[in-house]
């Protein structure tokens, strides 16, 4: 049987727990952090041509889009080190995915002011507020029977 000591400090570690959640939950407005998806302005892997001296082009007309190249390597790199300057602008938000295929970007949970100060920024294109999408109808198969559940895709 689990001593009187051990019991009270669960009680007490979970009391603390439900303490923090309720005071995130009553934060003020301009405190409550929601998910964004922020594009930078350089070219992500995808569509690079070139123009970043000493970075050669990742896409190359007429070739498909190797990943694995020296040039892509060195071109995500770029990426990665100018996500982490315009991250600098917003340190203590909690980043939720990094983009550099076919957009150059993150997903994180920002605060009204650091969406300002993102949206300041000369090396981002676009802050835009995250949402779930949701398709309705019978999905096209014309028998009208349910779908499944779409997914968070966050």
């Amino acid at each position: 049987m689990p001593s009187k000591h051990w019991i009270l400090a669960a009680i007490a570690g979970v009391s603390s727990m439900a303490g923090a959640a309720q005071a995130d939950q009553h934060k003020p407005a301009q405190q409550a952090r929601h998910a964004y998806i922020v594009q930078l302005t350089d070219a992500p892997l995808a569509s690079y041509t070139g123009g970043v001296a000493g970075l050669a082009p990742t896409l190359v007309q007429g070739r498909r889009l190797n990943t694995g190249s020296e040039a892509a390597r060195r071109y995500t790199a770029y990426l990665e080190e100018r996500q982490r300057a315009v991250l600098a602008l917003v340190a203590k938000a909690p980043v939720q995915y990094r983009y550099t295929v076919t957009l150059n970007g993150f997903a994180a949970m920002l605060t009204p002011d650091e969406v300002a100060r993102l949206r300041a920024s000369p090396d981002v294109a676009q802050v835009s507020l995250s949402t779930i999408e949701y398709t309705h109808g019978d999905g096209g198969n014309g028998n009208g029977r349910q779908q499944a559940t779409p997914q968070d895709q966050r």
